[in-house]
């Protein structure tokens, strides 16, 4: 992957940055209020909400997937790349939770 395909990724990923990291960022303070027993909730919510934007961007941006096409970017790439990226970005976060010993830096309860 060379810098011009890694550049289109982050263009790509950046029509629906907003709307997944505040999910991700609203999964992660749950996590640090509910803990562990939630876990598998939040996972799996993250998923659905991955997928209803998934959908929306497939459906109504689908021009935008022709120029991304024109420009030798597979479809395939693009999703692949921005559901990797919003994951670690995800379990990053988790991280920071604060709810996992001798990985956490416990992040969200310092603002409180």
């Amino acid at each position: 992957m060379n810098f011009k395909s890694f550049r289109l990724l982050l263009t790509f990923y950046s029509n629906f940055f907003p709307a997944t990291f505040v999910t991700s960022i609203a999964c992660a303070s749950l996590f640090a209020y509910l803990g562990m027993p939630a876990l598998t909730i939040l996972i799996w919510f993250k998923i659905a909400t991955l997928g209803i934007v998934a959908y929306y961007i497939s459906k109504y941006k689908y021009k935008e997937f022709l120029y991304y096409q024109n420009l030798g970017i597979p479809r395939t790439f693009l999703w692949s790349g921005t559901m990797l990226l919003e994951f670690l970005i995800f379990f990053f976060l988790f991280l920071l939770s604060g709810k996992f010993p001798g990985l956490s830096i416990n992040f969200f309860n310092l603002f409180v």
